[in-house]
């Protein structure tokens, strides 16, 4: 017996836009991401190995639905970790490649455009290191027919040699995301032009404005009895037809840069696209009719293929930042629920089926039952019907993998495409303001010299509770444990202030916090907040963490001697010496095996008895943030972290702690934030922008976006400006310009660290009008090989990075960059600036593209060309001379 599942949340729900805390994270009992498992294990399971060539069915042929479902593993694997999908889903392409490069079952001299997608397939195999001649001269070949593919007259591809002169919407997602593809791993920027092409045309020729639909196909000479005798278009709106073109769209910008001419077109057409799609959502199911406008018209269907299509290509749509989330967020969230409610059948075996699939629909010629292929509603309803169709569970898998990331987003994404969207993430960013009311904290008991922590917070609840103001530090010392700052409170340390943290464990309460990228229960930071808003640190006094070598700093130390544990305690609570360093590497990788297995956070809980400092600032989960005038001295660990946080503004800080891994600035999976007049003079980064570490950043998945760092002075540091390590949930739209970077103890001044145990995708990074005096490795320093490198299942990716305007006068290199076989370094530009005093060799490895454009490179000793000849003058004032 099989039984149909039924949504429990009802489809009414999903009316209007939800805020993010608001939404379905499960449907009938499972994530989108477990129901992409589901049934992607039970098609593995029904399919064994009849589809590769060598396995159990020699009538075997390279495909495009069975490439259709190949590249859904291995995203799927992406997604999950779990290489098995990967390696089943590479063979529907990698099976059928000869040793000598051929495609086993494939002919070109068929000119079909449906035998391309197997290409994509072997473009994943390439990017995940199989580097085989032959596994390239395959991808030649289908690069290759598509350069020789036939066209109609104004250059778009038909669809096959047996249908001359005809572009059909399925085409475009044969052939479009392919090229894109390999037009990004192989560097050949023609193939952007002709995709971009091909969907313009296909949008010229078969978009109908009254509905907002595109028809199935166009015959160039409107002689084919399906064609309109003016128009050339099919009669008819083909469900899947429709799908397919919306696939192309959101697979093919995958590969674009934003800097390319069409980008914004192609964006417009995905959007007219989409809104035909939601114009015609069933109202009552959320789901899609085979004949799309035509609703319960006697013989019409909903229909899984086009149903699951269009949930992905507008979750993706959404992730990618392409379509906007208020818009199309609800039609995706009731189409997803039909799918689930109406198509997802369970079986007595724990395997799942895609139910009501259109098996095939096309143009010309005739059907298996004679009838012709006129693109009539008759015939398009009339093609047999069946569970499980490869170009339906394809799209449900994907589907499931953009809903799950979309359902853990905060908001649209937004991809800066370069300076001319500055002012768009400045307008996004703006300081608090609070009530003119002061709360000084000698009024609720601080004396000075004393320990004031618990005065303070009485100053803050006060505060708080009077509707907010400002909560002012007196000049003189004043001494305390972790503050935790409320909503509305600015904390104002006065000129001639300082807030000293003693070295008292119990000051320190244990809170939910985030360490090294990974979510835990520690030692509160310093200044602490968690779900306010408007809060505040200015003024132009100190705080002063005071950690030395015997304290905070002593944890992290390398060990030199062995104490037992009677022993340190013996010695009281401030010898934390080589026991307390090797004790925090354990806490350290005992957290990160934690994060990776999935340990429920409120288990993790480090504190009294371990030894992972706390950092210094900390809003996590807090919005309208201001950091103003301060000077910050030696901190426990990072000074400044915000996590999951928005709206920050730091303002003419002075950072000055040189203790271990004392980063300046790391906003962390945290969105709209400007930097500005900052000295930074650190142990560690001086910002270093983070988003998550493994599998606990993959699990919170929030990107830091929207940054802008200007008129900043770099001194001592690891790296001036760096994005990473900790970065799995991604980074993008960063503006950094109007610095100075310069001290020998300044090791890079931008600087990418990653690898393919973290992953993520760090991209839109732009800097401008920055002095770069003495650093000790390079300007640029793009190293993707940190630490664990290139043994991991997530591949690193970097791209769209600008430079323009850059002086540097003692750099050894302008380029550090260090790729490997299937992560991506892409799109790294460099214009109008100089460079001198070089002294080492550049070095570039596994990268993409690179330009320089008016770019100086002067070495520290000057230099002549081995065939160099002086001027006729210089030899006679030699002879001269002689």
């Amino acid at each position: 017996m099989k039984i149909l599942l039924r949504l429990l949340v009802p489809v009414a729900a999903f009316a209007a836009a939800l805020p993010a805390a608001d939404l379905p994270r499960q449907f009938a009992g499972a994530t989108p991401l477990e129901w992409s498992v589901k049934l992607a294990d039970s098609e593995i399971a029904r399919l064994g190995d009849k589809h590769f060539f060598g396995g159990s069915n020699p009538k075997a042929r390279i495909d495009y639905t069975t490439a259709f479902f190949g590249t859904a593993l291995v995203k799927l694997a992406d997604r999950t970790g779990k290489n098995a999908y990967a390696d089943y889903g590479l063979k529907f392409g990698t099976s059928f490649v000869a040793a000598d490069g051929t495609i086993h079952t494939y002919k070109r001299e068929d000119y079909n455009i449906d035998m391309i997608p197997p290409g994509k397939v072997l473009l994943l195999a390439w990017e995940r290191g199989d580097r085989s001649p032959a596994l390239k001269s395959a991808l030649d070949t289908l690069y290759g027919q598509m350069q020789k593919h036939p066209r109609t007259s104004d250059g778009g591809y038909w669809h096959k040699l047996r249908y001359p002169n005809q572009m059909w919407l399925d085409g475009l997602f044969m052939a479009s995301p392919f090229l894109a593809h390999y037009g990004k791993v192989f560097e050949d920027p023609a193939a952007f032009d002709e995709v971009a092409k091909q969907i313009l045309l296909m949008d010229k020729h078969g978009y109908d404005p009254k509905t907002g639909l595109y028809y199935h196909a166009w015959d160039e000479t409107r002689s084919r009895p399906w064609a309109n005798k003016e128009t050339g278009q099919s009669p008819n709106f083909w469900g899947r037809a429709v799908g397919w073109y919306a696939m192309a769209l959101v697979d093919s910008l995958d590969f674009f840069s934003p800097t390319h001419p069409e980008v914004e077109h192609l964006n417009e057409v995905l959007r007219k696209v989409a809104d035909g799609i939601v114009r015609w959502q069933d109202p009552a199911t959320g789901l899609w009719w085979q004949v799309l406008d035509q609703g319960p018209r006697e013989g019409n269907y909903l229909e899984a293929t086009a149903s699951t299509m269009y949930v992905y290509t507008l979750a993706k749509g959404i992730n990618r930042g392409y379509l906007p989330r208020e818009k199309y967020l609800p039609a995706l969230l009731k189409g997803y629920a039909g799918i689930i409610r109406d198509f997802i059948r369970q079986n007595p075996d724990n395997t799942v089926d895609l139910t009501r699939c259109c098996e095939v629909a096309g143009l010309d010629y005739t059907n298996s039952k004679g009838q012709p292929r006129d693109g009539s509603f008759a015939y398009y309803v009339g093609e047999p019907i069946r569970d499980n169709d490869l170009k339906g569970v394809p799209a449900f898998i994907l589907a499931g993998i953009e809903l799950e990331q979309l359902l853990g987003a905060k908001e649209t994404v937004f991809h800066a495409r370069g300076w001319g969207d500055y002012a768009t993430v400045l307008a996004r960013i703006q300081a608090p303001t609070f009530p003119d009311r002061d709360f000084p904290i000698t009024a609720y008991g601080a004396q000075a010299g004393a320990d004031c922590t618990d005065a303070i917070h009485a100053a803050i609840a006060a505060c708080t509770t009077a509707g907010g103001g400002r909560v002012v530090v007196p000049p003189g010392e004043w001494l305390t444990g972790a503050i935790r700052l409320k909503s509305n409170v600015n904390l104002h340390v006065s000129a001639g202030a300082t807030l000293r943290w003693t070295f008292d464990l119990a000051r320190y309460p244990v809170v939910f916090t985030r360490w090294e990228g990974v979510e835990c229960m520690n030692y509160s930071p310093f200044i602490y907040a968690h779900g306010e808003e408007n809060i505040a640190i200015t003024g132009t006094g100190t705080l002063d963490g005071g950690a030395t070598w015997d304290t905070w700093w002593g944890w992290n130390k390398k060990p030199r001697a062995k104490a037992s544990a009677a022993d340190l305690a013996s010695r009281g609570p401030t010898a934390f010496t080589d026991v307390a360093a090797a004790q925090q590497q354990a806490d350290r990788n005992a957290l990160i095996e934690m994060g990776e297995t999935n340990v429920p956070v409120e288990q993790r809980v480090f504190g009294p008895g371990h030894y992972l400092r706390p950092n210094f600032i900390q809003p996590y989960a807090c919005k309208n943030i201001l950091i103003e005038g301060v000077t910050i001295l030696r901190s426990p660990m990072w000074e400044i972290h915000p996590v999951l946080s928005s709206n920050i503004t730091v303002r003419g800080v002075k950072i000055n702690s040189h203790g271990p891994n004392n980063d300046g600035f790391d906003p962390e999976s945290s969105r709209d934030i400007l930097v500005e007049d900052t000295l930074f003079d650190t142990g560690d980064d001086c910002i270093a922008i983070k988003s998550g570490r493994n599998g606990d950043g993959r699990r919170v998945n929030v990107p830091s976006e929207n940054i802008v760092v200007r008129r900043c002075i770099m001194k001592d540091g690891h790296g001036g400006v760096v994005l990473g390590s900790e970065c799995t949930g991604g980074i993008r739209n960063v503006f950094i310009e109007d610095c100075e970077m310069d001290s020998p103890e300044l090791d890079r001044a931008l600087r990418f660290k990653n690898n393919a145990v973290r992953g993520g995708i760090l991209e839109n990074v732009f800097m401008r009008n920055v002095k770069i005096g003495r650093v000790g490795e390079a300007v640029l320093t793009i190293d993707l090989l940190y630490e664990e490198g290139a043994n991991g299942t997530f591949p690193p990716i970097v791209r769209n990075v600008q430079l323009d305007n850059i002086t540097s006068t003692a750099s050894p290199r302008v380029l550090f960059i260090r790729g490997f076989p299937g992560a991506v370094i892409d799109n790294i530009r460099i214009s109008n600036s100089t460079f001198s005093g070089v002294t080492e060799t550049e070095v570039v490895t596994h990268t993409g593209s690179i330009s320089f454009k008016n770019v100086s490179i002067l070495p520290a000793k000057p230099v002549r060309g081995l065939n160099s000849v002086g001027s006729p003058a210089s030899a006679r004032a030699t002879e001269t001379k002689q």
